[in-house]
């Protein structure tokens, strides 16, 4: 039997959702999980050992973790991308999304700077056979990866790693211009980046409404269907009304309890009783959450915490 790839190979991934699909399709390579999600709270620009506390203080934070836990994480995940010169042949899967994209544009920037002897190919895509909405990497079955492994690597190029630490340096700015810049590249060296970054930019806060276009979703799924529970409103969200999908279900809560930090509620949630978990809780409209969907009034001037997108925040000062 003809091996796919060697024990030389690594795989990196920014999560665990493809391990062990790569191991039933008969990839024996090592696989490396790098998932912190920049597509959601503080990314600026700070020397990395400061940057990984603020990224680990504000995931331990959004996502009620132990910070200790966190911090060792991403510390491991930090301290393992050093060994990508370990290995003949790397491999970086991704998907066409915000999360992705955002992800693999800090490895371009990582890989210009350390510039591993080792042969790097790119996987990015936004479709497979057979599956109408595709949303990532972890809707294939094992033959689906083979197919992607055969019909999508690309060899890293200089072009490649220049764009993408150009779109590093762009979500981390404080000023939006870079990144309105590369968002309307028609096209690029990394293919999905473009369309990436315009999704990230949306989630600045409209002039009308104040709101990032998640939140700005969610208060119209509530509009449109009534009180639901959260886990529904989620569902809709990422069948329906999302564009290009890239939250996982805790960002989503994540984005929900920032919206309760107002001086007057958006929605109400019912109360949270021992055994219920949060997406069976029901999220209700109030009045303020009505007008300012509908731009009567700006979530901004309602808004009491911090929201950060990217390098630029909103609201009150973050303290790491």
């Amino acid at each position: 039997m003809n091996r796919i790839d060697t024990t030389a190979t690594l795989h990196l991934r920014c999560g665990s959702d493809i391990r062990d699909g790569l191991k039933e399709a008969g990839f024996v390579g090592n696989f490396l999980e790098f998932s912190d999600p920049f597509c959601q709270g503080p990314v600026p620009d700070q020397p990395l050992g400061q940057f990984i506390k603020t990224r680990a203080t504000f995931i331990a934070g959004a996502y009620e973790l132990s910070l200790d836990d966190v911090l060792a994480r991403c510390q491991r995940e930090y301290g393992a991308l050093a060994t990508l010169g370990n290995y003949e042949h790397v491999v970086l899967w991704f998907e066409h999304d915000s999360y992705d994209q955002l992800i693999l544009a800090f490895l371009m920037d990582y890989i210009a700077t350390s510039r591993p002897d080792t042969r790097i190919e790119v996987i990015s895509l936004d479709h497979a056979p057979g599956i109408e909405r595709f949303t990532g990497l972890g809707q294939l079955a094992p033959d689906g990866l083979i197919w992607v492994w055969e019909n999508h690597r690309m060899t890293l190029s200089d072009d490649m790693i220049a764009f993408g630490k150009d779109a590093w340096q762009a979500i981390r700015a404080t000023d939006p211009a870079l990144l309105t810049s590369l968002a309307n590249r028609q096209t690029a060296p990394l293919p999905h980046m473009p369309a990436a970054l315009k999704r990230h930019l949306a989630e600045f806060p409209a002039p009308d409404t104040g709101l990032g276009l998640t939140q700005k979703q969610t208060l119209q799924i509530i509009a449109d269907h009534g009180p639901l529970p959260l886990g529904k409103v989620f569902g809709h969200l990422m069948r329906s009304y999302e564009p290009l999908p890239y939250l996982g279900d805790l960002m989503f809560w994540a984005e929900v309890k920032l919206m309760t930090e107002c001086k007057n509620a958006l929605f109400t949630l019912s109360p949270a009783n021992a055994d219920q978990i949060w997406a069976e809780r029901t999220i209700t409209l109030t009045e303020t959450g009505k007008d300012t969907l509908l731009g009567k009034r700006n979530f901004l001037d309602n808004f009491l915490g911090t929201r950060w997108v990217g390098g630029i925040r909103t609201g009150q000062p973050f303290a790491p």
